[in-house]
């Protein structure tokens, strides 16, 4: 009954297809398609599917997702131009490597060009038999290899003869790579042409995306013991020792396919994460004064703020974030520019800041004890605006505005003697921290001791 049923359902769909071949042809007999209806239906033709013994093929494929996407980077190795239709995994069910590619095992550069001349082609390829009838096997004429070309040569020249071929078919083009690689070590010591070019039994047309290794590869036997893995061993180098990122025609960059270094978008971000645990991996290519340019504020990208930074930057600095600190200096850049822009008062009375003379605050009610000390020599409670607190939390936000002077105008024994406010926690002096303070830099506890003094004394 199964069979049945489906016989039935392959007839149905047989008569349907009848049916419309039927119409289609009556429809076409008796009405004849117009110019521009014959325009249209070969736009609505489908397209034919692309040649992969072709690098127009190939490229279509690797369009689609359907290659290794993992690809040397064309400023290593930059794109030929290979105008030939021909399919390695043809050839290598019955040809060896060096049976075509006979230059290879004394090859000692990269740039070396390893392809098979055309005689060697034609040990196979007898293009005087590719006129005879029936023609020979494998297929011979030019346009087997050459697509679209068609040989032209002076009477009495055989076909064999294309050197006096009236016009010559476009020629292939392989820029030299910038890469440092020897052909022949690597065979004297063993390694296998599938080691390195895996996979070409499967592929057609061979292309640097499909047929050439990339640094993983490499990797796998330069690992520093079976052979060295120092950059300068297969990469380009400049006379200072760094690889020449400039090499190609477009700048040499990680992708980030073996150390997590990808160059891309978030790398200003994320690159310090890569700078501390593998640092000889960054100086293989940058000097360590691009480092130290960004890092001291001298030079730094411009993408390092968003737009409207100038407004919008406070947010981050409240949330007592390092990040400014690593290339900002609070008292010399804040400070001044806050100060440039009258946003922040200068000490010693030289001037007030433009919310002052406008009348607005910057700081809430609270902040400061205006009314002390009180009549009893003792000061207030604090509420909960004061600015002991800010300070002790974020002391960058304060700094951004305030010099070391503002806070001794209060804090310094030197002004108010008995009466000025003590920095430090109960019990301060002479403790174990006093005295790892005092002994790690002496210089701040002088801005309100003297030294020698009793206090510093206590702290030895």
């Amino acid at each position: 009954m199964e069979n049945a049923t489906h016989r039935g359902r392959w007839l149905g769909a047989l008569l349907t297809a009848g049916v419309i071949a039927v119409c289609v042809g009556v429809v076409r007999a008796d009405t004849p398609a117009s110019p521009a209806q014959a325009v249209e239906a070969a736009k609505r033709a489908p397209e034919p599917p692309p040649d992969p013994m072709t690098q127009a093929g190939q490229r279509a494929l690797q369009a689609a997702r359907a290659g290794r996407q993992h690809v040397p980077s064309p400023a290593i190795i930059p794109q030929p131009q290979i105008p030939l239709r021909f399919s390695h995994r043809l050839h290598t069910a019955e040809l060896g490597c060096v049976e075509c590619h006979t230059t290879v095992p004394k090859s000692l550069r990269s740039s070396d060009v390893n392809l098979p001349v055309e005689a060697t082609c034609f040990d196979c390829h007898d293009v005087d038999a590719a006129a005879a009838e029936p023609p020979g096997d494998p297929p011979s004429t030019c346009a087997t290899c050459h697509p679209g070309y068609q040989a032209s040569f002076p009477e009495g020249v055989e076909p064999s003869q294309t050197h006096k071929a009236r016009v010559h078919p476009p020629q292939v083009e392989l820029p030299p790579p910038n890469l440092k690689f020897n052909h022949k070590v690597h065979l004297d010591r063993g390694t296998q042409c599938a080691t390195c070019h895996a996979g070409l039994d499967r592929v057609d047309l061979a292309t640097p995306d499909n047929a050439l290794p990339t640094m993983g590869t490499c990797l796998g036997c330069h690992d520093g013991k079976t052979a060295p893995k120092e950059c300068r061993t297969c990469h380009v180098m400049l006379p200072n020792g760094r690889i020449d990122t400039m090499a190609g025609v477009t700048p040499l960059a990680p992708a980030g396919w073996y150390f997590g270094d990808a160059h891309d978008d978030r790398w200003l971000h994320d690159h310090r994460a890569v700078a501390v645990t593998n640092g000889e991996l960054c100086a293989s290519c940058h000097d360590p004064k691009e480092c130290i340019d960004c890092h001291n504020g001298v030079t730094k990208p411009l993408k390092i703020h968003p737009n409207n930074w100038i407004l919008t930057h406070p947010i981050s600095a409240r949330k007592n974030e390092p990040d400014c600190s690593s290339c900002h200096r609070a008292q010399t850049f804040c400070v001044s520019c806050h100060q440039l822009t009258k946003f922040a008062w200068e000490p010693g009375g030289k001037g007030k800041s433009d919310l002052a003379e406008r009348g607005l605050r910057f700081h809430p009610e609270g902040w400061v004890q205006a009314d002390w000390p009180s009549g009893d020599g003792r000061l207030p409670p604090r509420g909960p605006n004061h600015h002991s607190f800010q300070a002790q939390r974020n002391i960058r936000a304060c700094t951004s505005c305030h010099t070391e002077e503002t806070c001794l105008t209060c804090h310094n024994p030197k002004t108010f003697g008995a009466l000025a406010v003590n920095p430090h926690p109960p019990h301060f002096g002479g403790s174990a921290r006093c005295k790892a303070m005092l002994k790690r830099n002496h210089r701040p506890c002088l801005k309100c001791h003297e030294l020698g003094g009793a206090e510093i004394d206590a702290c030895r």
